[in-house]
């Protein structure tokens, strides 16, 4: 158990070693339920992929399901502008606005791109990214 621990820790230590240590955000999106904005120092670009941190600010606070409450959450986003796709590999959720306060949760997955709806935020985060 305690090596588990260990990797956690050092997965978690590792992720916010790559975090910007500020980023002036770019709003792409308000709505009632909060603001979604992009880092525009991007992480990467290769051919027509980029990739980048987003940010969502929640206008009233979410729960997780572990039952924790979160105000903003950070998503490494790719984002392919050839195809129109785009996909999360990690996801940090915080207790305060602008990826402030305590880590509450944090999510890692394989990157899987999916084709963005019209008129979805995605297509938003797309129009400003793949000038």
């Amino acid at each position: 158990m305690t090596v588990t621990v260990l990797r956690i820790a050092a997965a978690a230590a590792a992720t916010l070693l790559c975090l910007p240590a500020s980023a002036d955000w770019i709003s792409y999106q308000r709505h009632a339920d909060g603001e979604e904005l992009f880092d525009p120092a991007f992480l990467g670009r290769e051919q027509s992929r980029i990739r980048l941190w987003t940010l969502t600010n929640h206008g009233k606070p979410m729960t997780s399901l572990e039952g924790k409450d979160y105000l903003s959450e950070k998503v490494l986003t790719t984002i392919d502008c050839a195809t129109r796709k785009s996909g999360a590999e990690q996801v940090i959720r915080y207790s305060g606005p602008n990826a402030g306060g305590e880590v509450v949760g944090m999510m890692e997955t394989p990157l899987r791109l999916a084709s963005v709806r019209a008129g979805s935020s995605d297509e938003l985060l797309i129009r400003e990214v793949c000038r």
